[in-house]
């Protein structure tokens, strides 16, 4: 059961993981493991910066989890701290310029790239979505990933991308409505049952 939403459930399951359950450690592991690769996937595609970084994230949370304060929703919380060292390690690596926009990094590859060759032959509207999507710019195609395959809120979304949740709305909206202009609306159908959580 998928119970990365429920605020309360992950409150229960922080709270055993303070007292001292290993069990409740696996369980935060387990259940947010693949999506934050999945994301940080899109921010760099050095494999082992990336496994470095999540690394990072689970033995913090191992190593001074009871001294951390309670987060409000646990997949904002490591969605942020993955984000932050992933943008350190390449500062470190010099991966990228220190006054670089980390926005400008995120690249969003669809589930649809895997089998594109087979589908672009059944269905030459799918190629049009995805060069539709590949245009967009990267602060759009992370707010497309974050509102499609994640549980957080418009809220979260907003501090995890610096800007008010109305705007994160709004614009998630505003790129619905261009893609609906510049596609068949089968296509956005598509797209919703492909991304929604």
């Amino acid at each position: 059961m998928n119970h990365r939403g429920d605020k309360e459930y992950w409150q229960f399951i922080w709270d055993k993981f303070r007292n001292g359950d290993s069990n409740a450690f696996e369980t935060i592991y387990d259940e947010f493991i693949d999506v934050l690769f999945a994301y940080g996937f899109k921010i760099t595609d050095n494999r082992a910066l990336l496994e470095d970084a999540i690394q990072d994230v689970f033995i913090n949370i191992y190593t001074y989890g009871k001294k951390l304060r309670h987060p409000e929703l646990l997949e904002f919380y490591l969605f942020k701290t993955l984000k932050r060292n992933i943008i350190r390690k390449k500062k470190e690596n010099r991966l990228f310029k220190i006054t670089s926009d980390p926005a400008c990094e995120f690249e969003l590859k669809f589930p649809l790239e895997d089998f594109e060759a087979d589908m672009r032959q059944k269905e030459n509207r799918l190629q049009f979505l995805y060069d539709e999507i590949q245009n967009l710019d990267a602060k759009k195609k992370e707010l497309l990933f974050l509102r499609f395959n994640s549980g957080l809120t418009y809220v979260e979304i907003g501090k995890l991308l610096n800007m008010k949740p109305d705007t994160a709305k709004k614009q998630v909206k505003r790129i619905i409505h261009y893609l609906q202009k510049n596609m068949h609306k089968k296509i956005i159908g598509l797209f919703t049952l492909c991304y929604k959580t």
